[in-house]
C-alpha cells in the first residue's frame, strides 16, 4: 500500500551561535511584491517584501488558506505559515534601484530562559509582527520589561547586521554599518515571544511582548504566555550588485538605508498537532537545531526546496524585480534620524496605479510514495529504494541516461530503460532519467531525500505526484518481469556501442582504490598515459609494464576511465578508500569505455594494481670503499648540496658516479635525476641538504642500468666513503 504525503524545500543553512536549544529550516522565496495581509489586508501594501512559506500567501491570506497551500517553499512540508522581510535594493547615483539578490531565509525556533519548558505552540490565526519600518537610528530608551533580577534591553537590539568579508570576522551592527561583505550582507531579526492569552492579532502588536533580554529570559506579568521565539536571518549577496559608487547606497523597500527600520511578519500556518508535537518533544532539548532529531518535524522534511515549491506570480500588478526606476509604490528614501513618516504612495501619474490580481487558493496535493519492495509503476517494476549517487559520473546506474522536465514520471523512466534493454531504472533531480541492468556496488540504499517531486507530475499540475529521486540521489526501480530480456548496449564517447556487460570483479593483483590529486600531489608518478575511448586494465597494465626502460614500474592505476598512471610507490597524502572514509562515497566505479565490464577509477580516485613482474632497483649497500648514506634533500636554493665536482652521463650507473668522485678524491658521491652525478668533501646543509630515507614514489632508476637507483628530483642517492 502506498502512503500519499504532502512535500515542500530548502535553502543553504546558516548558524545561529550560542543557541543551545532550537530547530532551524531553510526556506526559498514564493512571492516578492507589496503584499501584507497583516498591515493591509485586502490592499496593496505600502512597501515591497520578499515572502517565504506556504503558496497560498496573498493579500487576503488567513489561517485556513495558508494550511491549505499547495506546497511550502521551507523545508518542513508541515509548515505551512508565512514569514516576510522587506526587499534590499541598491540605489544608484541616477536614483534608479536594483533588487539584491538572495535566496531566501533561514527561520529559527528557539527555547530561551527559565521558562523554557513551558513554552507553548502558536495558536491557530496567531499572526505577529517584530521591527519598526519608520526607525532611522538606534532608540536606546524604549525598554522591554524587567525587574532587578531580569533586567530589561533596549527592544531596538532586536536587529541586528552581519558583514561577511573575504577576512576575519567582524562584529555585529545594528545597522547596515557595512556593506562590502565578498560573502554576503546578513539581517538578523527576533521576534515577540510573549502572549497576552487573548488577541491572536492586534494591529500595534500589543497581544505580544519580548522577553526582558529579546531572545532570552521571562515574560513581562500582563504576557505571562512563552511561545516560541522566532528568529530570522536573511542574507543579501551585496558583492553581486555590479556598479557600485560611492554615491551609491542599499536601501531597504520601505525608503531605509540605515538598517534600523529592518522588520519582519509573520502569519501562523502550521499543522498545529505537528507544531505542537515539536514544541513538546524537540524545542528544548539541545539538538543543535538538526531536524533529522525530531521525528515530528522529519517526517515531512524535504531538501527539494523551490524546485517543489517555487516562487509563485506576483499578485500586485508592479514590477519588483531587476532595475526599476523608483522603489515599488514609489516610496521615498528618508535617511532620518527622525523617525519616517507613513509611505504616502503618491506615484506621478506617469505610474500606473497597481492591480491585485485575482488569484485562486490552491489545495494540497497528495504525493505517492512506494515503500522498499513494493510494485510502483508500470507493471512488475519493483521498488528498490533511494540510493546515493553523483553527478560526477559516480553513478549508481550509469548505461544510459535521458532527460525531461516536462514529460519526466516514473513510468516515462521505467519505458525508457525497458525499451532500450535495461531492467534497472532509476529517477533523479526531478528530471534525469538512468538506466543499467548492474547496481554500482559502491551505491548504498537508505537515503530518505528522494523527495523531488518529478517534473512531468508538477507541470501537469493536477493530480497525484511522484518522486523522481532528489540532490545526489536516486529512486530505483528493478523490472522483475521473468521474460525480460537485456539487451541494452553500453555506447562510449565515440559512439562504439558494446554488449552490455556486468561489472567484472577485480582481478587477484588489485590492490585498492586510492584517493588522487591531494595537496601532496599524484598518487603514482612515474609515467602517464591517456586515451578517451580505448582506456581498458589490459591498455594500462601494458604500458606501465612496458615502461621504465623496460623494467616496468611496481603499479599501475586508472583514473577518470581514460587515464593511466604508473609509479614505483603511492605518494604520501594518498589513501586507500573504503565506501565510508571517501568524501561523497566517491570510490572506484567508473566502466571503462573499451570494455564496459571492467572498472577503471572514478573522479581523482585511482583504480591500483601491482605489477605481478615487477622487480625492483636496488640500492647498494656498498661500492668498493663507498657505503651506503640513503638520500640527501638537494633543493638547488643556493647551489647544490655537493659542489667538488659534476658530471651529466646518459648512460649513468651507481659505480660510474662512485668511480668519478673517487678519481676526483672526493668523500661523497651522490646520483640524482638518473643522470647526473655530484662530489663533494662536504654536504651544505645550510642550503637545505638534509640526510633522509628515499622518497619511493619519486626516486628514478639509472640512466645506464635500470636495475639501480640514482636518485631523483631534489634528492641524491649518496654514497660515502671515510678513506681514499
Amino acid at each position: 500500500m502506498l502512503s500519499l504525503v504532502t512535500v515542500p524545500a530548502t535553502v543553504a543553512l546558516l548558524f545561529l551561535g550560542g543557541v543551545d536549544a532550537f530547530w532551524r529550516m531553510n526556506c526559498g522565496i514564493i512571492h516578492t511584491g507589496r503584499v501584507d495581509p497583516l498591515v493591509n489586508p485586502g490592499a496593496v501594501a505600502a512597501h515591497a517584501h520578499t515572502i517565504v512559506g506556504g503558496s497560498n500567501i496573498g493579500v487576503n491570506a488567513t489561517f485556513n488558506t495558508l494550511l491549505n497551500s499547495e506546497c511550502t517553499s521551507c523545508e518542513i512540508a508541515a509548515d505551512k505559515s508565512a514569514y516576510w522581510t522587506p526587499i534590499l535594493y541598491y540605489q544608484y547615483p541616477n536614483n534608479t534601484f536594483l533588487e539584491v539578490p538572495h535566496s531566501g531565509s533561514v527561520v529559527y525556533y528557539l527555547a530561551r530562559g527559565p521558562n523554557a519548558d513551558k513554552i507553548i505552540p502558536y495558536p491557530k490565526g496567531f499572526m505577529i509582527l517584530t521591527g519598526d519600518k519608520g526607525a532611522r537610528s538606534y532608540d536606546n530608551e524604549t525598554m522591554t520589561w524587567g525587574n532587578a533580577t531580569y533586567p530589561g534591553r533596549p527592544i531596538a537590539d532586536r536587529i541586528s547586521f552581519v558583514c561577511l568579508p573575504d577576512g576575519p570576522p567582524l562584529p555585529e551592527g545594528r545597522h547596515m554599518f557595512n556593506t562590502t561583505c565578498a560573502n554576503g550582507m546578513r539581517a538578523q531579526i527576533a521576534f515577540q515571544s510573549c502572549w497576552n492569552g487573548k488577541e491572536l492579532y492586534k494591529a500595534d502588536n500589543s497581544h505580544v511582548a519580548y522577553l526582558n533580554d529579546i531572545d532570552n529570559g521571562i515574560c513581562p506579568p500582563d504576557h505571562p504566555i512563552q511561545l516560541p521565539t522566532l528568529f530570522i536571518e536573511t542574507l543579501w549577496a551585496v558583492a553581486q550588485v555590479s556598479g557600485q559608487t560611492p554615491q551609491g547606497r542599499f536601501v531597504f523597500s520601505q525608503g531605509d538605508p540605515t538598517g534600523y527600520g529592518f522588520h519582519a511578519d509573520f502569519q501562523n500556518g502550521w499543522d498545529s498537532s505537528v507544531l505542537a508535537q515539536a514544541v513538546r518533544d524537540c524545542l528544548v532539548p539541545d539538538n543543535f537545531g538538526q531536524i533529522s532529531y525530531c521525528p515530528a518535524l522529519q517526517a515531512s522534511q524535504t531538501n527539494g526546496y523551490p524546485f517543489n515549491c517555487p516562487e509563485r506570480p506576483s499578485q500586485i500588478d508592479e514590477p519588483v524585480h531587476g532595475l526599476l526606476d523608483h522603489l515599488p509604490g514609489c516610496v521615498e528614501v528618508t535617511e532620518g534620524p527622525e523617525v519616517a513618516p507613513a509611505s504616502s504612495m503618491n506615484c506621478p501619474a506617469s505610474v500606473p496605479k497597481p492591480k491585485i490580481f485575482s488569484t485562486k487558493d490552491s489545495t494540497p496535493r497528495p504525493t505517492a510514495v512506494p515503500l522498499p519492495g513494493q510494485n510502483f509503476g508500470l507493471p512488475q517494476q519493483k521498488y528498490l529504494g533511494c540510493y546515493n549517487d553523483s553527478a560526477n559520473s559516480i553513478r549508481a546506474l550509469n548505461a544510459l541516461q535521458t532527460t525531461n522536465y516536462t514529460a519526466m514520471t516514473v513510468e516515462f523512466c521505467q519505458n525508457y530503460c525497458m525499451q532500450n534493454g535495461y531492467r534497472l531504472s532509476g529517477l533523479e533531480y526531478a528530471q534525469e532519467c538512468h538506466c543499467d541492468n548492474q547496481l554500482n556496488p559502491t551505491a548504498i540504499s537508505g537515503s530518505n531525500q528522494c523527495t523531488w517531486n518529478c517534473g512531468g507530475t508538477m507541470t501537469l499540475g493536477k493530480g497525484t505526484q511522484q518522486f523522481c529521486g532528489g540532490l545526489s540521489v536516486i529512486s530505483i526501480y528493478n523490472n522483475t518481469d521473468p521474460t525480460f530480456k537485456e539487451t541494452g548496449d553500453m555506447s562510449n564517447t565515440a559512439g562504439n556501442a558494446q554488449p552490455y556487460q556486468d561489472a567484472a570483479p577485480f582481478a587477484s593483483n588489485y590492490k585498492g582504490c586510492y584517493s588522487d590529486n591531494q595537496p601532496a600531489g599524484r598518487a603514482l608518478t612515474g609515467a602517464f598515459t591517456q586515451t578517451s575511448y580505448n582506456m581498458t586494465l589490459e591498455y594500462c597494465a601494458n604500458f606501465c609494464t612496458q615502461g621504465n626502460n623496460g623494467l616496468g614500474f611496481q603499479y599501475y592505476g586508472l583514473e577518470f576511465a581514460s587515464q593511466c598512471w604508473c609509479g614505483n610507490a603511492i605518494a604520501n597524502g594518498n589513501t586507500l578508500l573504503t565506501p565510508t572514509s571517501s568524501p561523497n562515497n566517491y570510490t572506484c566505479s567508473q566502466r571503462c569505455p573499451r570494455a564496459g565490464a571492467e572498472i577503471c577509477g572514478g573522479p581523482s580516485v585511482l583504480s591500483v594494481y601491482n605489477n605481478p613482474r615487477y622487480v625492483p632497483p636496488v640500492n647498494k649497500k656498498s661500492i668498493g670503499k663507498y657505503q651506503s648514506k640513503q638520500c640527501l634533500l638537494d633543493p638547488n636554493s643556493g647551489g647544490r648540496t655537493l659542489q667538488g665536482a659534476s658530471m651529466t652521463d646518459p648512460k649513468l650507473t651507481e659505480e660510474s658516479c662512485v668511480k668519478f668522485c673517487l678519481g676526483k678524491r672526493f668523500h661523497y658521491a651522490g646520483m640524482e635525476y638518473g643522470t647526473e652525478c655530484y662530489c663533494g668533501d662536504t654536504i651544505l646543509r645550510n642550503i637545505g641538504g638534509q640526510q633522509v630515507t628515499c622518497d619511493e614514489s619519486r626516486i628514478m632508476t639509472c640512466g645506464g642500468d635500470n636495475r639501480e637507483y640514482c636518485g631523483g628530483p631534489g634528492f641524491m642517492s649518496l654514497y660515502y666513503s671515510a678513506t681514499l
